[in-house]
């Protein structure tokens, strides 16, 4: 009956199964090793001209080669890439810098998404309706995936920065995963 809006439910309180934790760490740092992985080959002839087919066609991204290369624009989505890792990373020591990171996946994937609807030759209808992914189409695929995995990042990063508010109030620890 006193409790005010900062005082868990009992159920919070219950320790988080160790399972459950270990899926999360491994959840987020694949997510940071695939975002290293996808900011560090930007820097690759090879890379930043294989994701300029896409961003040419992207109402979103395609103004970047009216006032940059090819190379330039493809080490500063490698090194925004790499700073959304690292951010990703640091949620056990700074969760609120990781729903910094969290925020900036999100919107890489939505953006790499976007490219679906943009870029033609993604997909064509076949007879029954259903379209028929190229490869581009295929490859960006993964990308829904990893949407999924980002959004959670951030929800992760977000309930942990809310509950180390509440411990600093002096309401005690608050255990979730």
């Amino acid at each position: 009956m006193g409790q005010d809006q900062f005082t868990p439910p009992a159920a919070a309180s219950q320790r988080v199964p160790r399972h459950s934790q270990v899926a999360g760490l491994l959840a987020r740092y694949a997510l940071v090793v695939v975002i290293t992985w996808f900011g560090a080959m930007k820097f690759t002839h090879h890379e930043a001209y294989n994701i300029s087919r896409f961003v040419a066609y992207s109402p979103l991204m395609g103004w970047a080669y009216h006032v940059m290369s090819i190379r330039t624009f493809g080490a500063l989505t490698g090194v925004a890439e790499l700073a959304t890792a690292a951010l990703l990373a640091v949620k056990p020591w700074a969760p609120r810098l990781s729903i910094l990171g969290g925020g900036l996946a999100v919107l890489f994937f939505f953006g790499t998404l976007s490219f679906m609807i943009s870029t033609p030759g993604i997909g064509e209808p076949t007879a029954g309706g259903f379209p028929v992914l190229s490869d581009n189409g295929e490859f960006l695929m993964k990308d829904i995936g990893l949407m999924g995995l980002a959004v959670w990042t951030l929800s992760d990063s977000w309930e942990a920065t809310r509950r180390r508010s509440i411990e600093r109030l002096g309401r005690g620890p608050v255990v979730s995963c």
